[in-house]
């Protein structure tokens, strides 16, 4: 692996895992739905154009896009407003834990779907990943408030619906070209998000957000989502994707200092031991893939 690719790898490494201390950021001005159907907006405002240039759009048939769509709203629209709801109430620390055991989630969806053979380093994993979680739910019982626990659920509950879109698009959408699908994905999250958000949380009031605010949105909208998107696109053609998704534990730590240094967040010691059991987790179901990334297929990344 040449300097290059370990350096963008790193790169895009720093930009997903700061993307849950913008997302606290921003929460303090804009209600969370509504923070997350903004974001979506100004993603789509670049790949929109990009998709519908590109002639392999044209050619998606009626089941692609309704399995892409189907995807989109589970991966962009679900778990965006659960994650960005509870993120109001847990250190952006815990939250980047919860979504670092979407690997081990993902493992227990494809048994169900027949897609994963179950194997003792699989069994393994997910027992890990059950024991973390439990142990984290225990701590923040034990020392927080019952919103804590709440929020807590809720991103969980988001790393559910992340596991599952990977899983059916696994499925369903391999041979589909990266730009189409995260194109129609962030519209068809877009659409449901952004009406519940207008809903229960009103007209948005851009004018009224301050520069901390902008900023927030407008890092999470391009570049934590649009140029990390194309540099994990130029990362997978160069680099196995077990390798890749080996990014979502090196985000964790990186994750957890951020909120320390910014926040002056300090996470109970129980969440600290359930965070090594997921990770460990994490790491039991990726050490034993050995899939080499192709040029043009999609791959599920959380984005």
């Amino acid at each position: 692996m040449n300097l290059r690719v370990v350096v963008v790898w790193w790169l895009v490494c720093a930009l997903w895992s700061s993307t849950f201390l913008f997302i606290k950021l921003g929460l303090g001005e804009i209600p969370p739905l509504t923070f997350a159907w903004v974001r979506l907006a100004i993603a789509l405002t670049v790949l929109a154009p990009l998709a519908v240039a590109s002639r392999a759009t044209w050619r998606l048939g009626a089941w692609d896009v309704a399995h892409v769509c189907i995807a989109g709203v589970l991966l962009l629209g679900l778990n965006y407003g659960l994650v960005f709801w509870g993120s109001q109430f847990v250190p952006s620390g815990l939250v980047a834990i919860l979504q670092s055991g979407t690997p081990v989630l993902a493992l227990g969806f494809g048994w169900l779907l027949g897609s994963e053979a179950v194997t003792g380093r699989k069994l393994l994993a997910v027992a890990l990943g059950v024991g973390g979680v439990a142990t984290i739910f225990g701590a923040q019982a034990t020392e927080s408030n019952r919103m804590a626990v709440v929020g807590a659920a809720s991103v969980l509950a988001g790393s559910v619906c992340v596991a599952f879109a990977y899983v059916w698009l696994k499925t369903h959408g391999q041979h589909l070209l990266r730009t189409s699908v995260t194109a129609l994905q962030s519209l068809a999250g877009l659409i449901p998000l952004a009406a519940l958000g207008l809903a229960l949380e009103g007209v948005p009031q851009p004018g009224h957000w301050s520069i901390t605010t902008w900023t927030a949105l407008l890092y999470l909208g391009l570049l934590a989502s649009v140029a990390a998107f194309w540099l994990n696109y130029w990362l997978l053609a160069h680099m196995d994707t077990s390798a890749m998704l080996m990014m979502g534990v090196a985000e964790v730590p990186i994750a957890v200092a951020l909120g320390a240094i910014v926040f002056g967040e300090r996470l109970p010691p129980g969440t600290l031991l359930g965070a090594t059991f997921v990770l460990g987790g994490v790491l039991a179901t990726l050490t034993g893939q050995s899939v080499t990334a192709d040029r043009q297929h999609w791959r599920p990344r959380r984005g």
